[in-house]
């Protein structure tokens, strides 16, 4: 079992925010915006994720796995950031773009997250 097959992890590593934070010169209000967009973007992550799948474009698919593994990376979304880096080597290992719909049920365990992601990131550090 590869460490990408659970996410028994907390779903968001606060750790991240307050280290981009202090590189950013402390300023709170970045963070907060960064953190708005990542969760107002999510959901659409997602559903490009579906689109590419459905449209067998790899070239859509890896690029949209790229943006989804970077944000979530960046927010400190690991869970998510698993996901999107086990559908990566996914992607990378089909012979073509005809097996893309194989990878489907990677993207429905990428749709169980994202509710959870949000809901966590958006409750207030105490």
């Amino acid at each position: 079992m590869s460490e990408y097959d659970e996410c028994t992890d907390a779903l968001v590593d606060r750790t991240v925010l307050t280290e981009l934070q202090a590189e950013l010169g402390g300023d709170q209000a970045i963070i907060c915006a960064f953190v708005r967009n990542y969760v107002a973007l999510l959901p659409w992550r997602v559903s490009r994720l579906h689109r590419a799948l459905e449209n067998l474009d790899m070239e859509d698919a890896m690029d949209a796995v790229l943006s989804l593994k970077t944000s979530s990376q960046m927010v400190g979304a690991v869970c998510m950031n698993r996901r999107a880096t086990e559908l990566e080597i996914s992607i990378r290992l089909l012979p073509n773009a005809d097996h893309l719909d194989e990878l489907r049920p990677q993207v429905v365990e990428i749709d169980q997250f994202v509710f959870g992601t949000i809901s966590e990131l958006e409750t207030p550090i105490l």
